[in-house]
């Protein structure tokens, strides 16, 4: 789930398409969503037992795994806690794990960063850079830099082996080249593939919503506050229902702190007017009928579902972080706000107090159709 799976899935589709192409997949993880089975037809998978021991979580592989590889899981388990997770993963990746080695791809793509900040190995980089025999090795980086943690240092000695880098933004290809201008012949931009024909598609299935308001807003996020800042949101329903203004806020997705927020809605009587309706397949229905989208983040790289949003002609508020420009337009397509809670409400009050704003930013989203597929494959194949 999430933007990363989103921009995996668009991507795969579309390559799937191509007859040129030969695709395998490497999941650490093979318990994937449903929406992901349809690409089963065109693209070999591949989830070695070896890999899922270090990389599935608890619940996984009590469900999944039979007896006797439970009990390994287990002991691999206990290792982690005293060796740490991330040393484990790396020495069994670099020193042990050879199942890929015999092959030799023309490309080999690590889609998955690390992040410093946290010092989270996720095993993309190491696979690709030390195991997997290919002519060229890229590597993803899909978030805002300085929040990952990124220094001209881990961007030397992490990615010397591979021969390019993508970011999906032109703000964290820029971050990137004025850290480690060094690596300027490395980088790539290559921005998130988002099919629009498809996101209409699904957009036009019938109403979800039932209660009527004056105002519908709608949230699509990953549930993950230090990021996605649900609790602006929270803040700032509550102030507009101080003010005395009407309408009903949606919210989908799930994450870490799903709990905590639901908590914390319903200490604030927010439970009428804000609704937590958890991970939905399909989210377009929900944004396409809103009034307007809100995303309330204290970062991001590219921020898909904005561009999902205008595509379907929806109106939207964000935060401010450097990549939001190049989609959003301030006060012809949607609002921009500083990246404060306080600001956020300032820009949510102007739609209730100026009732034509909607319906202006809503009929330029039809005037300026985003386009945006034709240049992510061509991106894409210019990296090829």
């Amino acid at each position: 789930m999430g933007g990363i799976a989103n921009s995996f899935y668009n991507l795969s589709t579309e390559l799937s398409k191509n007859s040129e192409l030969e695709v395998s997949f490497l999941c650490f993880n093979p318990f994937l969503h449903k929406k992901f089975q349809d690409l089963f037809s065109n693209i070999t998978i591949y989830s070695p037992l070896v890999l899922q021991y270090f990389f599935i979580d608890f619940q996984e592989a009590k469900k999944n795994l039979k007896p006797h590889q439970f009990i390994v899981y287990l002991l691999i388990k206990f290792l982690s806690k005293i060796i740490g997770r991330n040393a484990i993963r790396s020495i069994f990746i670099n020193n042990f794990y050879k199942g890929f080695s015999k092959t030799n791809f023309d490309v080999a793509i690590s889609f998955s960063n690390d992040i410093p900040k946290s010092k989270t190995n996720l095993g993309c980089n190491d696979l690709v850079e030390n195991v997997i025999k290919s002519k060229k090795k890229i590597a993803w980086i899909h978030n805002d830099l300085q929040e990952l943690g990124f220094t001209k240092d881990y961007i030397l000695s992490r990615y010397q082996g591979f021969n390019k880098v993508v970011t999906v933004s032109n703000y964290c290809k820029d971050a990137f080249e004025e850290l480690a201008p060094e690596f300027k012949s490395k980088s790539y931009l290559v921005h998130n593939f988002i099919s629009e024909h498809e996101i209409i598609t699904k957009g036009n299935l019938e109403n979800p919503y039932k209660k009527k308001s004056e105002k519908i807003l709608v949230t699509v996020a990953r549930i993950d506050n230090h990021q996605k800042r649900i609790d602006r949101i929270l803040k700032s329903a509550k102030g507009l229902l101080e003010k005395g203004y009407d309408f009903q806020w949606y919210i989908l997705g799930d994450g870490p702190d799903l709990k905590k927020l639901k908590e914390e809605s319903k200490k604030l009587k927010l439970n009428q007017f804000v609704h937590f309706l958890g991970f939905k397949e399909n989210p377009y229905p929900f944004i396409k009928n809103a009034d307007c989208f809100v995303l309330s983040s204290a970062f991001e790289a590219q921020g898909m579902v904005l561009t999902e949003s205008l595509i379907l002609d929806t109106p939207v508020i964000t935060t401010d972080f450097p990549a939001a420009k190049e989609f959003v337009k301030q006060n012809i397509n949607g609002l921009i706000s500083e990246n404060s809670t306080e600001s956020l409400y300032a820009s949510l009050e102007q739609i209730f107090t100026n009732k034509e704003l909607l319906s202006t930013f809503r009929e330029n989203c039809r005037n300026n159709k985003m386009k945006l597929s034709d240049e992510a494959i061509k991106e894409f194949n210019t990296l090829l």
